[in-house]
């Protein structure tokens, strides 16, 4: 894959991957089991691209939604930074000034309306190619994948690519 100069550029100042659940990591539907649990699916190919870029990042979530299926899932990533019932990802980021990561060192991915603020904030703003409209228009980056369904992958390999030279 080739990405323009501007966007590698972005990609290679990149410390920590920030990401949204619904809509990112997955396709944004939820199933409810018959006692009330709730179940969602992950994309072993998503899945891929973080475990082959968690050693050089940090990897984080910022989501609206709690569920101990989600947690599983990324504590079994390696995921360092989990925030769950925050709606307003901009306190969510707050919450993790601590780290000392600047802006420009930050990656978000989005999918939503809620998700504006932040993507204006981070250095590489990054939208699944089914992301509603105003993200799209917000995102520097844009998967050529849907959410939950690679798009996680392809934005590890833009930051991975801007590295250098990637291996298997």
């Amino acid at each position: 894959m080739t990405w323009d100069a501007d966007l590698v550029a972005r990609a290679s100042r990149i410390r920590l991957v920030l990401l949204d659940v619904d809509g990112v990591l997955t396709d944004g539907r939820i199933w409810f089991g018959p006692e009330g649990e709730m179940m969602k699916a992950f994309d072993v190919r998503d899945g891929h691209g973080i475990v082959r870029l968690r050693d050089q990042v940090d990897f984080g979530v910022i989501s609206g939604r709690p569920g101990k299926a989600t947690r599983r899932r990324l504590e079994e990533l390696g995921f360092k930074h989990l925030i769950f019932a925050q709606r307003d990802k901009l306190d969510g980021y707050a919450t993790l000034g601590h780290l000392g990561f600047a802006d420009d060192e930050v990656a978000y991915m989005g999918d939503d309306v809620n998700d504006i603020p932040l993507l204006r904030r981070v250095g590489l703003p990054a939208a699944p190619s089914d992301a509603y409209p105003e993200v799209l228009q917000a995102a520097r980056f844009v998967s050529r994948y849907p959410g939950g369904r690679g798009a996680v992958r392809e934005l590890c390999d833009l930051v991975l690519s801007a590295r250098g030279p990637v291996r298997p």
